[in-house]
Protein backbone atom coordinates (compact mmCIF):
# COMPACT_ATOMS: atom_id res chain seq x y z
CA UNK A 1 0.00 0.00 0.00
CA UNK A 2 2.86 2.05 0.60
CA UNK A 3 3.85 1.77 -2.94
CA UNK A 4 0.46 3.43 -4.13
CA UNK A 5 0.57 5.74 -1.97
CA UNK A 6 3.99 7.06 -3.19
CA UNK A 7 2.75 6.60 -7.03
CA UNK A 8 -0.41 8.65 -6.30
CA UNK A 9 1.49 11.66 -4.74
CA UNK A 10 3.72 11.35 -8.09
CA UNK A 11 0.43 11.48 -9.93
CA UNK A 12 -0.92 14.56 -8.13
CA UNK A 13 2.66 16.26 -8.35
CA UNK A 14 2.77 15.69 -12.37
CA UNK A 15 -0.90 17.44 -12.39
CA UNK A 16 0.17 20.34 -10.23
CA UNK A 17 -2.16 18.90 -7.66
CA UNK A 18 -5.42 20.00 -9.64
CA UNK A 19 -8.71 19.47 -7.83
CA UNK A 20 -10.57 17.75 -10.33
CA UNK A 21 -8.15 14.68 -10.34
CA UNK A 22 -9.84 11.91 -8.40
CA UNK A 23 -8.65 8.37 -7.40
CA UNK A 24 -10.86 5.62 -6.60
CA UNK A 25 -9.24 2.60 -4.88
CA UNK A 26 -10.65 -1.34 -5.45
CA UNK A 27 -9.52 -4.36 -4.97
CA UNK A 28 -9.75 -7.50 -7.39
CA UNK A 29 -8.87 -11.43 -5.92
CA UNK A 30 -6.10 -9.60 -3.20
CA UNK A 31 -4.72 -7.41 -5.56
CA UNK A 32 -4.89 -3.36 -4.43
CA UNK A 33 -5.02 -0.67 -6.99
CA UNK A 34 -6.33 2.69 -8.03
CA UNK A 35 -8.60 4.51 -10.85
CA UNK A 36 -7.54 7.55 -11.34
CA UNK A 37 -9.07 10.61 -13.57
CA UNK A 38 -10.32 14.26 -14.56
CA UNK A 39 -13.99 14.31 -13.60
CA UNK A 40 -14.57 17.34 -15.84
CA UNK A 41 -13.37 15.06 -18.87
CA UNK A 42 -14.13 11.58 -17.73
CA UNK A 43 -18.08 9.67 -17.75
CA UNK A 44 -17.80 8.19 -14.37
CA UNK A 45 -21.18 6.22 -15.43
CA UNK A 46 -19.30 4.42 -18.01
CA UNK A 47 -16.52 3.49 -15.49
CA UNK A 48 -19.45 1.99 -13.41
CA UNK A 49 -20.92 -0.22 -15.61
CA UNK A 50 -18.21 -1.06 -17.77
CA UNK A 51 -15.17 -1.07 -15.25
CA UNK A 52 -15.89 -1.75 -12.19
CA UNK A 53 -18.78 -4.18 -13.86
CA UNK A 54 -15.75 -5.88 -15.44
CA UNK A 55 -13.65 -6.71 -12.98
CA UNK A 56 -16.36 -7.87 -10.52
CA UNK A 57 -17.69 -10.48 -13.25
CA UNK A 58 -14.20 -11.80 -14.25
CA UNK A 59 -14.15 -15.32 -14.49
CA UNK A 60 -11.78 -16.99 -11.64
CA UNK A 61 -9.81 -18.19 -14.25
CA UNK A 62 -7.86 -15.38 -14.15
CA UNK A 63 -4.40 -15.56 -11.91
CA UNK A 64 -3.79 -11.77 -12.28
CA UNK A 65 -5.45 -8.04 -12.89
CA UNK A 66 -3.05 -7.70 -15.96
CA UNK A 67 -4.23 -10.51 -17.43
CA UNK A 68 -7.83 -9.76 -17.22
CA UNK A 69 -7.34 -5.93 -18.34
CA UNK A 70 -5.04 -6.98 -21.36
CA UNK A 71 -8.05 -9.42 -21.99
CA UNK A 72 -10.31 -6.25 -22.63
CA UNK A 73 -7.88 -4.93 -24.54
CA UNK A 74 -6.80 -1.55 -22.24
CA UNK A 75 -3.89 -0.37 -23.03
CA UNK A 76 -0.69 -1.07 -20.89
CA UNK A 77 2.08 2.23 -20.48
CA UNK A 78 5.52 1.97 -18.96
CA UNK A 79 5.96 5.42 -16.72
CA UNK A 80 3.91 8.01 -14.90
CA UNK A 81 5.44 10.33 -18.05
CA UNK A 82 2.93 8.31 -20.60
CA UNK A 83 -0.09 8.15 -19.05
CA UNK A 84 -0.43 12.11 -17.71
CA UNK A 85 -0.65 14.01 -20.92
CA UNK A 86 -3.78 10.97 -21.97
CA UNK A 87 -5.45 12.11 -18.28
CA UNK A 88 -5.72 15.43 -20.15
CA UNK A 89 -7.62 13.62 -23.28
CA UNK A 90 -10.10 11.86 -20.83
CA UNK A 91 -8.57 8.36 -20.54
CA UNK A 92 -8.46 6.70 -17.32
CA UNK A 93 -5.49 5.65 -15.40
CA UNK A 94 -5.81 1.73 -13.62
CA UNK A 95 -3.26 1.81 -11.67
CA UNK A 96 -2.27 -1.32 -9.03
CA UNK A 97 1.10 -2.75 -7.94
CA UNK A 98 2.24 -6.58 -8.53
CA UNK A 99 5.69 -7.16 -8.48
CA UNK A 100 6.03 -3.57 -9.32
CA UNK A 101 3.89 -0.79 -10.69
CA UNK A 102 1.57 -1.51 -13.30
CA UNK A 103 -0.47 1.40 -15.53
CA UNK A 104 -3.42 0.58 -17.70
CA UNK A 105 -5.09 3.31 -20.01
CA UNK A 106 -8.72 3.25 -20.95
CA UNK A 107 -10.98 5.93 -23.01
CA UNK A 108 -13.27 7.04 -20.79
CA UNK A 109 -14.12 10.55 -22.02
CA UNK A 110 -17.38 12.40 -21.49
CA UNK A 111 -19.04 13.45 -24.74
CA UNK A 112 -21.21 16.16 -24.44
CA UNK A 113 -22.29 17.53 -28.24
CA UNK A 114 -24.64 20.04 -28.97
CA UNK A 115 -27.18 18.35 -32.30
CA UNK A 116 -26.74 18.93 -35.78
CA UNK A 117 -28.12 22.14 -36.54
CA UNK A 118 -28.01 24.57 -40.25
CA UNK A 119 -24.85 26.96 -39.70
CA UNK A 120 -26.23 30.56 -39.32
CA UNK A 121 -23.86 31.74 -41.53
CA UNK A 122 -24.84 29.68 -44.62
CA UNK A 123 -28.46 29.50 -44.46
CA UNK A 124 -29.63 27.57 -47.89
CA UNK A 125 -33.19 27.94 -48.85
CA UNK A 126 -33.05 24.47 -50.36
CA UNK A 127 -31.34 21.50 -50.27
CA UNK A 128 -29.80 19.57 -46.62
CA UNK A 129 -30.03 21.74 -43.21
CA UNK A 130 -26.98 19.92 -41.49
CA UNK A 131 -24.07 21.88 -40.31
CA UNK A 132 -20.92 20.66 -38.92
CA UNK A 133 -20.65 20.45 -34.91
CA UNK A 134 -17.39 20.26 -32.15
CA UNK A 135 -16.83 16.97 -32.76
CA UNK A 136 -14.20 15.75 -35.20
CA UNK A 137 -15.63 12.39 -35.71
CA UNK A 138 -19.11 13.38 -36.32
CA UNK A 139 -18.29 16.09 -38.51
CA UNK A 140 -16.13 13.29 -40.84
CA UNK A 141 -19.13 11.15 -40.90
CA UNK A 142 -21.52 13.83 -42.19
CA UNK A 143 -19.04 14.50 -44.88
CA UNK A 144 -19.07 10.55 -45.49
CA UNK A 145 -22.13 10.64 -45.86
CA UNK A 146 -22.09 12.99 -48.64
CA UNK A 147 -19.21 11.81 -50.19
CA UNK A 148 -19.94 7.89 -50.25
CA UNK A 149 -16.98 6.68 -52.23
CA UNK A 150 -14.17 4.67 -52.00
CA UNK A 151 -12.05 7.15 -52.63
CA UNK A 152 -12.30 9.85 -49.82
CA UNK A 153 -9.17 10.01 -47.39
CA UNK A 154 -8.95 10.95 -44.20
CA UNK A 155 -5.66 11.79 -42.99
CA UNK A 156 -5.22 12.56 -39.29
CA UNK A 157 -2.43 14.31 -37.61
CA UNK A 158 -1.92 16.45 -33.99
CA UNK A 159 -0.38 20.18 -34.20
CA UNK A 160 0.43 22.66 -31.35
CA UNK A 161 3.02 22.56 -28.97
CA UNK A 162 1.34 23.08 -25.62
CA UNK A 163 -1.88 22.58 -26.70
CA UNK A 164 -2.32 19.42 -29.03
CA UNK A 165 -5.16 19.57 -31.57
CA UNK A 166 -6.24 17.31 -33.48
CA UNK A 167 -6.75 17.83 -37.63
CA UNK A 168 -8.51 15.85 -39.98
CA UNK A 169 -7.31 16.79 -43.70
CA UNK A 170 -10.03 15.23 -46.23
CA UNK A 171 -9.86 15.01 -49.76
CA UNK A 172 -10.50 12.25 -52.70
CA UNK A 173 -7.06 11.03 -53.60
CA UNK A 174 -8.01 10.57 -57.72
CA UNK A 175 -8.94 14.40 -57.45
CA UNK A 176 -6.61 16.36 -54.95
CA UNK A 177 -2.84 17.57 -56.03
CA UNK A 178 -0.20 15.71 -54.84
CA UNK A 179 1.48 18.47 -55.01
CA UNK A 180 -1.04 20.71 -52.86
CA UNK A 181 -1.42 17.98 -50.66
CA UNK A 182 2.34 17.45 -50.04
CA UNK A 183 2.60 21.87 -49.32
CA UNK A 184 -0.55 21.55 -46.91
CA UNK A 185 0.98 18.53 -45.07
CA UNK A 186 4.51 19.74 -44.65
CA UNK A 187 2.88 23.25 -43.43
CA UNK A 188 0.70 21.88 -40.77
CA UNK A 189 4.38 19.58 -39.81
CA UNK A 190 5.81 22.72 -39.19
CA UNK A 191 3.33 24.42 -36.84
CA UNK A 192 4.74 24.76 -33.60
CA UNK A 193 3.25 27.11 -31.92
CA UNK A 194 2.71 27.68 -27.94
CA UNK A 195 -1.15 29.03 -28.26
CA UNK A 196 -4.72 27.64 -28.65
CA UNK A 197 -5.16 26.55 -32.03
CA UNK A 198 -8.30 27.93 -33.37
CA UNK A 199 -9.23 28.07 -37.37
CA UNK A 200 -8.34 31.54 -37.50
CA UNK A 201 -4.76 31.13 -36.56
CA UNK A 202 -4.55 27.95 -38.55
CA UNK A 203 -6.00 29.92 -41.57
CA UNK A 204 -3.13 32.62 -41.15
CA UNK A 205 -0.78 29.55 -40.65
CA UNK A 206 -1.75 28.12 -43.94
CA UNK A 207 -2.06 31.24 -46.31
CA UNK A 208 0.26 31.33 -48.86
CA UNK A 209 0.55 35.18 -49.18
CA UNK A 210 0.46 36.08 -45.40
CA UNK A 211 0.66 39.68 -45.59
CA UNK A 212 -2.15 39.85 -48.28
CA UNK A 213 -5.74 40.98 -46.93
CA UNK A 214 -7.84 38.77 -49.13
CA UNK A 215 -9.23 35.47 -47.46
CA UNK A 216 -7.36 32.72 -49.39
CA UNK A 217 -8.54 29.89 -47.28
CA UNK A 218 -12.69 29.39 -47.56
CA UNK A 219 -14.26 28.45 -44.80
CA UNK A 220 -17.63 26.55 -43.86
CA UNK A 221 -19.78 24.63 -41.68
CA UNK A 222 -21.88 22.47 -44.23
CA UNK A 223 -21.33 18.77 -45.12
CA UNK A 224 -22.59 19.55 -48.26
CA UNK A 225 -20.35 22.33 -49.45
CA UNK A 226 -17.37 20.43 -48.45
CA UNK A 227 -18.24 17.38 -50.07
CA UNK A 228 -19.00 19.28 -53.30
CA UNK A 229 -15.40 21.38 -53.31
CA UNK A 230 -13.85 18.27 -52.48
CA UNK A 231 -15.03 16.78 -55.97
CA UNK A 232 -13.71 19.61 -57.41
CA UNK A 233 -10.24 18.88 -55.75
CA UNK A 234 -9.93 21.05 -53.32
CA UNK A 235 -9.28 19.30 -49.66
CA UNK A 236 -10.67 20.39 -46.28
CA UNK A 237 -8.53 20.69 -43.18
CA UNK A 238 -11.16 20.22 -40.16
CA UNK A 239 -10.00 20.54 -36.30
CA UNK A 240 -11.42 18.74 -33.13
CA UNK A 241 -13.51 21.23 -31.09
CA UNK A 242 -14.83 23.84 -34.11
CA UNK A 243 -17.55 23.32 -36.38
CA UNK A 244 -15.91 24.91 -39.33
CA UNK A 245 -13.42 23.20 -42.25
CA UNK A 246 -10.75 25.27 -44.09
CA UNK A 247 -11.30 24.81 -47.98
CA UNK A 248 -8.02 25.27 -50.06
CA UNK A 249 -7.03 25.88 -52.44
CA UNK A 250 -9.47 28.61 -53.65
CA UNK A 251 -9.79 31.65 -56.16
CA UNK A 252 -11.25 35.48 -55.44
CA UNK A 253 -14.89 33.94 -56.78
CA UNK A 254 -15.03 30.93 -54.77
CA UNK A 255 -16.18 33.80 -52.03
CA UNK A 256 -18.52 35.11 -54.36
CA UNK A 257 -20.91 31.29 -54.83
CA UNK A 258 -23.39 30.27 -52.39
CA UNK A 259 -24.74 26.26 -51.69
CA UNK A 260 -27.91 27.95 -53.04
CA UNK A 261 -26.40 28.60 -56.47
CA UNK A 262 -26.74 24.61 -57.86
CA UNK A 263 -30.30 23.81 -55.77
CA UNK A 264 -31.95 26.67 -58.44
CA UNK A 265 -32.06 26.49 -62.25
CA UNK A 266 -29.27 27.84 -63.65
CA UNK A 267 -30.18 30.72 -64.91
CA UNK A 268 -31.25 32.08 -61.56
CA UNK A 269 -28.16 30.86 -60.53
CA UNK A 270 -26.17 32.81 -62.83
CA UNK A 271 -28.09 35.73 -62.29
CA UNK A 272 -27.79 35.58 -58.47
CA UNK A 273 -23.68 35.58 -59.12
CA UNK A 274 -24.32 38.55 -61.42
CA UNK A 275 -25.83 40.59 -58.75
CA UNK A 276 -23.29 39.67 -56.50
CA UNK A 277 -20.77 40.76 -58.47
CA UNK A 278 -22.48 43.99 -59.47
CA UNK A 279 -23.18 44.31 -55.24
CA UNK A 280 -18.61 43.84 -55.05
CA UNK A 281 -18.35 46.72 -57.30
CA UNK A 282 -20.84 48.84 -55.46
CA UNK A 283 -19.60 48.03 -52.33
CA UNK A 284 -16.21 49.07 -53.45
CA UNK A 285 -16.36 51.81 -55.68
CA UNK A 286 -19.28 53.75 -54.95
CA UNK A 287 -18.75 55.69 -52.26
CA UNK A 288 -14.87 57.22 -53.50
CA UNK A 289 -16.99 57.17 -57.18
CA UNK A 290 -19.51 59.38 -55.56
CA UNK A 291 -16.44 61.56 -53.13
CA UNK A 292 -14.60 61.99 -56.54
CA UNK A 293 -17.17 63.25 -58.37
CA UNK A 294 -18.72 66.15 -56.41
CA UNK A 295 -15.19 67.27 -55.02
CA UNK A 296 -13.65 67.23 -58.37
CA UNK A 297 -15.67 66.63 -61.01
CA UNK A 298 -19.22 67.94 -60.56
CA UNK A 299 -19.33 68.18 -64.68
CA UNK A 300 -19.69 64.92 -65.21
CA UNK A 301 -23.07 64.58 -62.85
CA UNK A 302 -26.06 64.56 -64.96
CA UNK A 303 -28.01 68.10 -65.76
CA UNK A 304 -31.13 66.70 -64.05
CA UNK A 305 -29.43 65.48 -60.52
CA UNK A 306 -27.11 68.75 -60.42
CA UNK A 307 -30.03 70.80 -58.82
CA UNK A 308 -30.68 68.08 -56.13
CA UNK A 309 -27.25 66.75 -55.63
CA UNK A 310 -25.97 71.18 -54.47
CA UNK A 311 -29.19 71.62 -52.98
CA UNK A 312 -28.04 69.08 -50.51
CA UNK A 313 -24.19 69.65 -50.20
CA UNK A 314 -24.86 73.79 -49.43
CA UNK A 315 -25.44 73.79 -46.14
CA UNK A 316 -22.87 70.78 -45.26
CA UNK A 317 -20.00 72.74 -43.86
CA UNK A 318 -17.02 69.92 -44.66
CA UNK A 319 -15.96 68.24 -47.55
CA UNK A 320 -17.83 65.26 -49.01
CA UNK A 321 -14.82 62.83 -47.18
CA UNK A 322 -15.76 63.82 -43.88
CA UNK A 323 -19.41 63.26 -44.83
CA UNK A 324 -18.41 59.59 -45.90
CA UNK A 325 -16.35 58.73 -43.26
CA UNK A 326 -18.94 59.70 -40.62
CA UNK A 327 -22.10 57.47 -41.58
CA UNK A 328 -19.24 54.67 -42.47
CA UNK A 329 -18.03 54.52 -39.16
CA UNK A 330 -21.62 54.85 -38.07
CA UNK A 331 -22.87 52.15 -40.03
CA UNK A 332 -19.73 49.99 -38.81
CA UNK A 333 -20.73 50.60 -35.15
CA UNK A 334 -24.20 50.06 -35.82
CA UNK A 335 -23.17 46.81 -37.49
CA UNK A 336 -20.66 45.69 -34.51
CA UNK A 337 -23.45 46.26 -31.50
CA UNK A 338 -25.74 44.01 -33.27
CA UNK A 339 -23.78 41.46 -33.77
CA UNK A 340 -22.33 40.97 -30.42
CA UNK A 341 -25.79 41.96 -28.57
CA UNK A 342 -28.37 39.24 -28.40
CA UNK A 343 -30.45 38.79 -31.50
CA UNK A 344 -33.66 40.13 -30.71
CA UNK A 345 -32.32 43.55 -29.27
CA UNK A 346 -29.37 43.28 -32.31
CA UNK A 347 -32.01 43.62 -34.56
CA UNK A 348 -33.61 46.41 -32.31
CA UNK A 349 -30.61 48.51 -33.01
CA UNK A 350 -29.84 48.16 -36.46
CA UNK A 351 -33.16 49.38 -37.74
CA UNK A 352 -34.17 51.92 -35.01
CA UNK A 353 -30.31 53.24 -34.70
CA UNK A 354 -29.80 53.28 -38.39
CA UNK A 355 -33.18 55.13 -38.85
CA UNK A 356 -32.78 57.41 -35.85
CA UNK A 357 -28.99 58.28 -36.39
CA UNK A 358 -29.65 59.12 -40.49
CA UNK A 359 -32.88 60.87 -39.98
CA UNK A 360 -30.58 62.90 -36.82
CA UNK A 361 -27.71 63.96 -39.01
CA UNK A 362 -29.56 64.74 -41.80
CA UNK A 363 -32.01 67.45 -40.04
CA UNK A 364 -28.68 68.55 -37.77
CA UNK A 365 -26.54 69.06 -41.18
CA UNK A 366 -24.13 67.31 -40.69
CA UNK A 367 -24.69 64.83 -43.73
CA UNK A 368 -26.13 65.58 -46.72
CA UNK A 369 -29.67 63.26 -47.79
CA UNK A 370 -27.16 62.04 -51.34
CA UNK A 371 -24.94 60.43 -48.30
CA UNK A 372 -27.07 58.70 -46.26
CA UNK A 373 -28.51 57.01 -49.76
CA UNK A 374 -24.72 56.35 -50.95
CA UNK A 375 -23.89 54.55 -47.41
CA UNK A 376 -27.13 53.01 -47.51
CA UNK A 377 -26.57 51.68 -50.91
CA UNK A 378 -23.45 50.49 -49.77
CA UNK A 379 -23.82 48.62 -46.94
CA UNK A 380 -26.50 46.90 -48.38
CA UNK A 381 -24.36 45.50 -50.70
CA UNK A 382 -21.35 44.83 -48.77
CA UNK A 383 -24.40 42.28 -46.94
CA UNK A 384 -24.81 40.54 -50.08
CA UNK A 385 -21.24 38.86 -50.34
CA UNK A 386 -22.07 35.45 -49.01
CA UNK A 387 -18.43 34.92 -47.32
CA UNK A 388 -18.60 37.10 -43.93
CA UNK A 389 -14.72 37.64 -44.64
CA UNK A 390 -14.64 38.85 -47.76
CA UNK A 391 -17.87 41.02 -47.59
CA UNK A 392 -15.06 42.14 -44.12
CA UNK A 393 -12.25 42.73 -46.56
CA UNK A 394 -14.70 44.73 -48.93
CA UNK A 395 -15.91 47.15 -46.34
CA UNK A 396 -12.17 47.44 -44.84
CA UNK A 397 -10.98 48.42 -48.93
CA UNK A 398 -13.24 51.15 -49.05
CA UNK A 399 -11.94 53.93 -46.87
CA UNK A 400 -8.36 53.73 -48.48
CA UNK A 401 -10.20 54.39 -51.57
CA UNK A 402 -12.00 57.00 -50.46
CA UNK A 403 -9.03 58.37 -49.10
CA UNK A 404 -7.38 58.55 -52.63
CA UNK A 405 -11.06 59.53 -54.62
CA UNK A 406 -10.71 62.71 -52.20
CA UNK A 407 -6.95 63.29 -52.91
CA UNK A 408 -6.80 62.62 -56.32
CA UNK A 409 -10.68 62.14 -58.08
CA UNK A 410 -11.61 59.95 -60.39
CA UNK A 411 -7.71 59.24 -61.32
CA UNK A 412 -7.27 58.24 -57.64
CA UNK A 413 -10.18 56.06 -58.12
CA UNK A 414 -9.21 54.48 -61.20
CA UNK A 415 -5.22 53.78 -59.97
CA UNK A 416 -6.16 52.47 -56.90
CA UNK A 417 -8.70 49.87 -59.06
CA UNK A 418 -5.44 48.61 -61.00
CA UNK A 419 -3.34 48.60 -57.91
CA UNK A 420 -5.94 45.77 -56.48
CA UNK A 421 -6.49 44.12 -59.83
CA UNK A 422 -2.75 43.50 -59.99
CA UNK A 423 -2.53 42.65 -56.76
CA UNK A 424 -5.15 40.14 -56.87
CA UNK A 425 -3.75 38.35 -60.44
CA UNK A 426 -0.31 38.22 -58.78
CA UNK A 427 -1.79 35.91 -55.85
CA UNK A 428 -1.99 32.29 -55.76
CA UNK A 429 -3.77 29.84 -53.37
CA UNK A 430 -1.14 26.67 -53.20
CA UNK A 431 -0.08 26.88 -57.19
CA UNK A 432 -3.63 28.12 -58.83
CA UNK A 433 -3.81 31.80 -59.66
CA UNK A 434 -6.22 33.30 -57.22
CA UNK A 435 -8.18 35.39 -59.92
CA UNK A 436 -8.81 32.52 -62.31
CA UNK A 437 -10.53 32.02 -64.49
CA UNK A 438 -10.20 35.34 -65.89
CA UNK A 439 -6.12 35.52 -65.28
CA UNK A 440 -5.26 33.21 -66.76
CA UNK A 441 -8.91 33.18 -68.89
CA UNK A 442 -10.58 29.65 -68.88
CA UNK A 443 -13.90 29.42 -70.31
CA UNK A 444 -14.61 25.91 -68.90
CA UNK A 445 -13.82 27.95 -65.44
CA UNK A 446 -15.92 30.61 -66.29
CA UNK A 447 -19.09 27.98 -66.85
CA UNK A 448 -18.83 27.20 -63.29
CA UNK A 449 -16.39 29.89 -61.21
CA UNK A 450 -18.01 32.76 -62.74
CA UNK A 451 -21.23 31.80 -63.81
CA UNK A 452 -23.73 28.95 -63.03
CA UNK A 453 -24.11 27.52 -66.52
CA UNK A 454 -26.43 24.05 -67.10
CA UNK A 455 -25.33 21.34 -64.94
CA UNK A 456 -24.50 19.13 -67.95
CA UNK A 457 -22.09 21.99 -69.35
CA UNK A 458 -20.04 21.69 -66.65
CA UNK A 459 -17.51 19.30 -65.93
CA UNK A 460 -16.80 19.77 -62.28
CA UNK A 461 -14.03 16.92 -62.02
CA UNK A 462 -10.86 18.85 -61.18
CA UNK A 463 -12.39 22.29 -62.86
CA UNK A 464 -9.06 24.72 -61.59
CA UNK A 465 -8.57 23.38 -58.10
CA UNK A 466 -6.18 20.37 -58.63
CA UNK A 467 -3.28 21.74 -60.78
CA UNK A 468 -0.53 19.83 -60.82
CA UNK A 469 1.38 22.85 -60.56
CA UNK A 470 1.68 26.23 -61.30
CA UNK A 471 2.54 26.33 -64.52
CA UNK A 472 -0.36 23.88 -65.73
CA UNK A 473 -2.79 26.06 -64.22
CA UNK A 474 -1.87 29.11 -66.10
CA UNK A 475 -2.36 27.08 -69.34
CA UNK A 476 -5.99 27.97 -69.04
CA UNK A 477 -7.05 24.10 -69.09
Amino acid sequence: MSELKQIKNKFTAAMHGTDDLVFREFTYQGFHGFVLFLNSLVDEKWLENIFFKQLNQAPASKRSLQEALASASYEKKATIAECVPLLYKGQTAIVFYERGPSFFMVDAALSINRGIEEPTNERALQGTHEGFIESLLVNLHLIRRQAATETMIVRKKKIGKTIKKDVAVVYMHDRASATVLAELMKKLEAIDQDITISPGVLNELLQQSKRSIFPQVLYSERPDVVAGNMTEGRIAVLMEGNPTALILPVSFFSFLQSVDDYNFHFFLGSFLRSVRLLALFIAIFVPSLYISLVAFHFEIIPQPLIISVKSSLQNIPYPPLIEALIMEVTIELIREAGVRLPAPIGQTIGIVGGLVIGEAVVNAGLVSNMMIIIVAITAIASYVIPNTEMSSVVRLIRFPLMLASAAFGLIGVILSFFAILMHLVKLDSYGVPYFSPLAPFSLKGVKDGLLRFPTWLIQRHTRYASPHSKRESRKGG
